[in-house]
């Protein structure tokens, strides 16, 4: 797919069907398109209605343009780009919707540096272990440059269920749908010598 094509509608639907069924099916890794996962994963989200906070400035202007999605503060976007190699900033509060609405929470997109379902993960990855709806029994995520800050910051955003965070976790090649309704738990792997 040539990069003018990214933005025509076939390519969205196709971008749109991929990102809802990797949140129907969480942890299933979702294959990115030609402009990478970020940008398939936002394309497919965003529109003029729809806020998009970028504080790190991780889409570029061109992109971010082509976007048309409206820039709010961390703590009101309904989508949030951040680096998930960092650790989560001190004081740093997305937007958990209520008891009465919880559609009005965040999702947060976090860029991390590799994904993989594969059995024996890489060195510097956490491997998490995956349950709820959309997993059949348990399903395994190695998620190389995710700092452990998110998972535990993740679990007291969540704790007062309907209220949390959606994650989408996104390599260059890949993306994943961590609903809130998905319980997560860290295993330990043994490094390969």
């Amino acid at each position: 797919m040539k990069p003018a094509e990214w933005w025509m509608p076939d390519a969205q639907q196709q971008a749109f069907r991929a990102v809802l069924d990797g949140f129907a099916r969480p942890g299933t890794l979702v294959p990115a398109q030609q402009e990478g996962a970020v940008l398939m994963f936002l394309s497919a989200v965003l529109d003029e209605s729809v806020s998009l906070a970028d504080p790190l400035g991780l889409v570029g202007t061109d992109a971010r343009r082509l976007l048309l999605a409206p820039t709010a503060p961390e703590a009101q976007a309904r989508f949030v780009l951040l680096d998930g190699r960092r650790p989560v900033a001190a004081g740093f509060q997305p937007a958990l919707g209520t008891l009465e609405s919880p559609e009005l929470s965040a999702t947060l997109v976090l860029t991390v540096d590799a994904l993989s379902d594969a059995p024996s993960p890489a060195d510097a990855a956490v491997v998490l272990q995956l349950q709820g709806p959309g997993v059949p029994g348990t399903r395994v995520l190695a998620v190389s440059g995710l700092h452990q800050d998110w998972l535990a910051q993740r679990a007291a955003w969540v704790g007062a269920y309907p209220m949390g965070v959606d994650i989408v976790l996104a390599a260059s090649d890949a993306l994943v749908a961590l609903p809130r309704t998905t319980r997560i738990a860290v295993l330990p792997h043994r490094k390969e010598t």
